[in-house]
């Protein structure tokens, strides 16, 4: 007798699963699902079939239990996962099974590229620095270069440098190999960039999926320095109106406190003497070449509004007003390698009476050269202003002046000499200028914390001598302090209305003579850019840095007046207010006609007469 025993098979599966994870993701996944009895002797087997076949890398998967592990999932762990579960239940063995469709998401790889700027007309290297590449020296460059165009991608042949080839201008012949094999370095050079070269250029290494991307970015060229630059000063619009000298004069008295408060600090303790007019018409004469930025610059440190284009015909109409009171000499010298504008040798002409003149390749040549033309100009009473001139320098402004109105009073002669007070207390023996009976106005100016005396002159000029409460240091630099524009307008204003009385005068006589070396000052004005690369393209295309700027002032206070002395004669019936500057004190000889000061200074020390600042 047979006993049949029957092996049942019950088998049986769930649905598919879909599990999608990210790049680098570890992830569990259970056989058997959670809750459900799992008996001891069930056997788990776990398949695996990739999505992309791959003979030369096979995928190890791993389970422990019921769950399989996989670490780090990246593409190749895509793919059907299928676990099998065989288990005895009650004489019957029972198969089950779960499939699990696994997609990694990779992300989206990060193109990196050179962008390599070129400007057009320069030859150009685009590099191909590879990983995977490698070539023997000599052999074929195991790359391809290809250009982006319209519609696909254009292959580059790039051939081997030679002479030949760099003699033509087509892109075939303007394309060379570059390359540096022991530096795994593929690139191409390409001669004479033109913008229509500009674009994405791919370098692919053969047998394998690694490209390199270069943008290729083409800029114009850079315009001429002087692009735009070269023309004449724009005419005046309206140059009759009487707006213009306003304005003017206000920018004048503005630029003169401001260049007073620069040099008053170089050296306090000594003389100062300029010509704010003089310097600025120096300065408007350099205008007449400054374009762009150089001329918004030099138009704020003359306190001009921007693009003010009648300053030239009002300056020049300023200057023949005082043409009896100063003797200016102002000039550009430049270097004979230099060309000028026309157009601003013409203007500089027709505004300033002045043409600029050439050096000569001789420094003692130049020195003799501009001291003879200085001593012409001021009638011989400045003689020297440089001791060489540099014939390397590019530019360079000079400008001396000479103050020659006069009292309109005589002083009476004096033999005996009086004392002037200095800072530190000490007396000094000076000669002096003195007047029993002299007519000027007189006032204690509360703004300027001064007693303010005004002399009138000749040719409707007058001379102010601004005295402080006492003779110490501290009290001459409180008052300096307060000299800004707006309280020397309104002292001027002031003064010009009172009428004038009869007081006993007493002054130090002066002649002074000072040089002050204007790069300093120009530089603390903002105009460093002059002594650099500045735009003064209408005055030379080339390059026209300042080298070198000086100003020589000379003014002297003698006896010397245009009336008789019987006019003055002395009456000691009466006694008089006296006015007597026999300490530290400042000078400004104020032009009505200019409506700006025409000097300004500081007496610290009569006996100090020739000076450099």
């Amino acid at each position: 007798m047979y006993r049949i025993i029957l092996l049942l098979f019950l088998e049986f599966s769930t649905t598919s699963c879909d599990l999608t994870i990210p790049s680098n993701f570890n992830i569990s996944i259970p056989c058997i699902p959670d809750k459900t009895p799992q008996l001891s002797d069930s056997e788990i087997i776990w398949r695996f079939r990739p999505h992309k076949q791959d003979p030369d890398s096979e995928v190890e998967i791993k389970w422990k239990g019921n769950i399989l592990h996989i670490t780090n999932a990246n593409g190749s762990n895509e793919g059907v996962y299928t676990c099998v579960n065989e288990e005895w239940n009650e004489e019957a063995r029972v198969r089950s099974g779960r499939t699990f469709t696994l997609r990694v998401d990779e992300p989206i790889p990060v193109q990196e590229w050179k962008a390599m700027i070129i400007v057009a007309g320069y030859d150009v290297m685009l590099p191909c620095k590879t990983k995977s590449s490698s070539s023997v020296p000599n052999e074929t460059p195991p790359v391809v270069w290809k250009r982006e165009i319209t519609g696909g991608m254009m292959p580059l042949y790039p051939s081997d440098m030679d002479e030949e080839h760099q003699q033509k201008d087509d892109m075939k012949h303007r394309v060379f190999w570059d390359t540096s094999p022991k530096e795994q370095d593929w690139g191409i050079k390409i001669l004479k960039v033109s913008k229509e070269d500009a674009g994405m250029y791919y370098c692919t290494v053969k047998k394998s999926t690694e490209t390199l991307m270069v943008e290729l970015v083409v800029k114009d060229p850079p315009l001429p320095r002087c692009f735009g630059f070269t023309g004449p000063w724009e005419p005046c619009i309206d140059p009759d109106s009487r707006s213009w000298r306003s304005i003017l004069q206000e920018s004048l008295l503005h630029f003169s406190t401001s260049v007073y408060s620069q040099l008053k600090g170089s050296n306090p303790k000594t003389n100062l003497i300029f010509s704010p007019f003089s310097i600025a018409s120096t300065l408007s004469n350099l205008l007449l070449g400054a374009r762009g930025e150089t001329r918004t610059k030099l138009e704020n440190a003359l306190k001009l509004p921007n693009e003010f284009s009648c300053v030239h015909s009002e300056m020049k109409r300023l200057k023949q007003v005082t043409k009896n009171s100063l003797s200016m000499a102002s000039t550009i010298y430049y270097s004979p390698e230099e060309t000028l504008g026309e157009a601003f040798i013409n203007q500089s002409l027709e505004f300033y009476d002045a043409v600029p003149q050439m050096l000569t390749n001789d420094s003692n040549q130049n020195m003799k050269l501009v001291n003879k033309w200085v001593a012409e100009k001021t009638n011989g009473k400045i003689t020297h202003l440089v001791d060489e001139v540099d014939p390397s320098s590019l530019f360079v402004l000079l400008n001396a002046v000479y103050f020659n109105s006069k009292w309109k009073m005589v002083f009476e002669p004096m033999n005996k000499q009086v004392q002037f007070t200095k800072f530190s207390g000490e007396e000094k023996n000076v000669a002096a200028l003195y007047s029993s009976k002299y007519k000027l106005a007189m006032s204690y100016n509360t703004k300027l914390k001064a007693q303010v005396g005004r002399l009138p002159l000749t040719d409707k000029n007058s001379l102010y001598i601004l005295l402080p409460p006492t003779s110490t240091e501290e009290s001459f630099s409180l008052m300096e302090k307060n000299m800004n524009h707006t309280n020397l307008s309104e002292m001027v204003f002031e003064m010009s209305k009172m009428t004038l009385q009869t007081a006993e005068v007493t002054l130090p006589k002066i002649k002074l003579a000072v040089t002050t070396l204007l790069p300093k000052l120009l530089r603390n004005l903002g105009l460093s850019d002059l002594f650099n690369d500045p735009n003064l393209c209408a005055l030379s295309t080339g390059d026209s840095a300042i080298s070198d700027a000086r100003h020589r002032a000379f003014l002297a206070l003698t006896e010397k007046g245009v009336e008789g002395a019987a006019a003055t004669s002395i009456s000691l019936s009466r006694s008089f207010p006296s006015f007597t500057a026999l300490q530290p004190f400042v000078l400004i000889v104020w032009s009505d006609e200019v409506g700006a000061p025409l000097f300004m200074g500081r007496i610290i020390d009569p006996i100090e007469t020739n000076q450099r600042k």
